[in-house]
């Protein structure tokens, strides 16, 4: 039977062990909880594209370099939230998208009526600072400037999306770089921020799953092409990522709350101590 018309229905997904899936931390897709289990988007995304082809899915927290080196070895069998590109299809099959991703810039909220850019080049214009993870791709607006930004001492390094957010509040930059929906869930872990997203999009791409070329098959792509396929026809897709969306928005809406009662809670100290 030729592979393009392969289904769960005709054709056995070979999965006789557990699908090997390589992640890191990376809130809300992906990360580890204090039990030691794999949480977020992605990989309640995974857990449902393998539920359908009848697989059991072992997860495996490794650092990002790595789980590509594992990947190409075929120790690794799959990893989540890829973008395509022409270095990594040497060594990976890559499925259909499953959804997507924006680059975009953040502002604290108290600022968001003071920053306002229509385009990139107003970075420029008005001077503004910008925090940028040392890891990750921002988008060729980003990447063609960084020389520029260098030189106008616009552009400030952190190692991490979780430090770039405190650096923010803490006044090291004027504006934060990243993923539309990981920068806003990040900011919600910490008490009293919380960022408010410019209009400009930098960049939109979709997002794949990586498929080991050593220990994954062309038949198994097809089939979870096809579990791609139905799981967004059937709206399943659709409804985790607005789980997600509203769990980022509750943890945002509660810290606000909380920032409101503790400050009502400071006045009414201040005038019946």
């Amino acid at each position: 039977m030729p592979a393009h018309s392969a289904s769960p229905a005709t054709a056995t997904f070979a999965c006789s062990n557990p699908i090997k899936v390589g992640y890191n931390d990376w809130a809300p897709y992906a990360w580890q909880d204090p039990q030691g289990e794999a949480q977020g988007l992605d990989v309640e995304l995974m857990r449902s594209f393998a539920q359908f082809l009848g697989c059991d899915v072992n997860f495996i927290n490794v650092p990002a370099k790595r789980s590509h080196q594992m990947l190409k070895a075929g120790t690794l069998d799959v990893m989540m939230g890829a973008t395509k590109t022409q270095d990594r299809q040497k060594y990976a099959l890559f499925s259909e998208y499953y959804r997507n991703e924006a680059v975009r810039l953040f502002v604290l909220d108290e600022k968001k009526e003071q920053i306002h850019l229509d385009q990139w080049q107003d970075i420029f214009t008005h001077k503004l600072r910008l925090l940028v993870p040392t890891s990750g791709w921002y988008g060729n607006d980003y990447h063609d400037s960084q020389g520029r930004l260098e030189q106008a001492q616009l552009l400030v390094l952190s190692p991490s999306l979780d430090k770039s957010v405190q650096m923010l509040y803490h006044g090291r930059a004027d504006l934060i770089i990243g993923d539309a929906m990981a920068v806003p869930y990040i900011a919600s872990q910490y008490q009293g921020v919380k960022l408010a997203p410019l209009r400009l999009v930098l960049e939109e791409n979709p997002i794949h799953l990586m498929l080991s070329k050593v220990s994954m098959s062309a038949l198994q792509l097809t089939q979870i092409n096809t579990a791609i396929r139905t799981l967004k026809d059937n709206g399943e897709i659709a409804r985790v990522l607005l789980k997600w969306q509203q769990i980022s928005l509750a943890q945002q809406t509660n810290m606000s709350r909380q920032n409101h009662t503790q400050e009502v809670r400071y006045t009414l100290a201040l005038i019946y101590p």
